[in-house]
């Protein structure tokens, strides 16, 4: 009974231009099978994200059948190939069969294949785990991992997207000094969809305690020593929206705090988010995340510790959003309510502060408030026509004079009020 509801929902839910691409496979006698993550999905009930498939042939077979390729992962025998409009992952098979190759999977869960004549392949009992919800290896997971040793952080990022449990023995076998052979870029791509899962925390708590982390992140030790330290991260990094940045900077904002310990009654971290900045650049950047984003999740942690009070004037908070940037000042008070859960596992405590101060800032972003130069009714060119000046620093101060005034008086912000009080200025300078 169980295996006609797992056929009926596996065939429902295949997409007619996969199966069109398994018949024209097949009818040049080429094996077929679709695999893995999609097959996952359709047992726990959702959508499948994307379609891989795996075929009993050669790379070079492939390329001489598809007008078009992308090399996706040669060394493990996987092109892109597009059919029908989109592009589909499609992988040699490493062993002589299907059957075989299902045994040497990462694990279980993805131990799965099927096509139109044998049906749902699942030699290991996948549907078993699935039920259970557990992350196993297959087969010896020493073995597995020694394949490939980026099937660490799969391990984890697993058991954070699909909330289960890594199984014991797979959990023993991890071995993290293996990971210092994978490329920052793999170990990157996987962090980035680890963190951004439902069940983040859990895997953390794993990749600490395997010192999986601690080897990927080696600055994260120092942390460890800090009591609660910790644990007060991994709760910000679950309280945190789930997007990849946002988790990023939620996961090093106080990595600079075993540096800056300084024990008592109260332990003080004097400067640790400045610190923090330095160490999460570093990081990042041997991560070889982009630039952009560097930037982005460096700057939430440098100025996370700001002063979220929202009594403050208009002028305070522009020049907070000035120093901070328009398009991060959302985020870094995203961080901050993350950071007081983290700190007081309460959701309610972060609730009051936070959405008075963040209507505060969104009035301001959504108004004519001025937040950089290039947001005056003025220009370089304006003031050099104007005081017939040439390019030089004078111009800068002018424009620098301007901007603080405006930032107090947004309502002065046109041409007019604005060259009238620097001509005033320049004939009356301030002592």
């Amino acid at each position: 009974m169980f295996n006609f509801l797992f056929k009926r929902r596996i065939e429902k839910n295949i997409p007619p231009s996969i199966r069109e691409l398994i018949f024209y496979l097949e009818n040049k006698e080429i094996p077929a099978f679709l695999v893995g993550g999609s097959l996952r999905s359709i047992l726990l009930n959702k959508t499948p994200s994307d379609w891989d498939l795996a075929v009993q042939t050669s790379l070079e077979e492939l390329e001489k059948i598809f007008r078009e390729t992308k090399g996706l992962g040669r060394k493990f025998g996987t092109l892109l190939v597009r059919w029908q409009g989109e592009m589909l992952e499609v992988s040699c098979l490493q062993k002589n069969n299907i059957e075989e190759d299902l045994q040497r999977r990462d694990f279980t869960i993805n131990a799965l294949a099927w096509n139109p004549q044998k049906g749902l392949l699942d030699p290991l009992d996948a549907r078993s785990d699935l039920r259970k919800k557990i992350i196993r290896s297959a087969g010896e997971p020493g073995e597995r991992f020694q394949e490939d040793p980026l099937r660490i952080l799969r391990f984890f990022r697993f058991q954070s997207q699909l909330d289960f449990k890594g199984e014991k023995n797979t959990f023993r076998a991890i071995k993290p000094a293996l990971l210092e052979s994978v490329a920052p870029e793999r170990i990157a791509a996987e962090m980035d969809r680890l963190l951004i899962g439902t069940a983040v925390e859990r895997a953390l708590e794993g990749m600490l305690a395997s010192g999986v982390l601690e080897t990927i992140i080696p600055e994260f030790k120092p942390l460890l020593s800090v009591p609660g330290a910790a644990g007060h991260t991994l709760r910000t990094v679950a309280a945190i929206k789930p997007r990849a940045d946002l988790r990023w900077a939620a996961l090093l904002h106080d990595i600079a705090k075993g540096h800056t310990f300084s024990p008592g009654e109260k332990p003080l971290f004097p400067g640790h988010e400045k610190l923090g900045s330095q160490l999460g650049a570093q990081i990042l950047a041997r991560l070889r995340l982009s630039k952009a984003r560097r930037e982005k999740i460096n700057t939430l942690i440098r100025w996370h510790m700001f002063d979220m009070d929202p009594r403050l004037s208009d002028a305070a908070l522009r020049r907070f959003i000035k120093k901070t940037g328009p398009e991060n000042v959302m985020d870094l008070i995203e961080l901050r309510r993350a950071d007081i859960i983290g700190t007081t596992k309460q959701f309610h405590r972060a609730g009051p502060t936070v959405k008075a101060y963040r209507n505060r800032i969104r009035e301001l972003l959504e108004g004519d408030s001025v937040f950089s130069h290039q947001d005056l009714a003025v220009n370089g060119n304006d003031l050099m026509e104007y005081f017939n000046l040439e390019e030089g620093p004078e111009v800068g101060e002018l424009l620098d004079r301007a901007f603080h005034w405006i930032q107090e008086n947004p309502e002065n912000n046109t041409r007019e009020k604005i060259l009238k009080y620097l001509e005033k200025q320049k004939k009356d300078p301030p002592d």
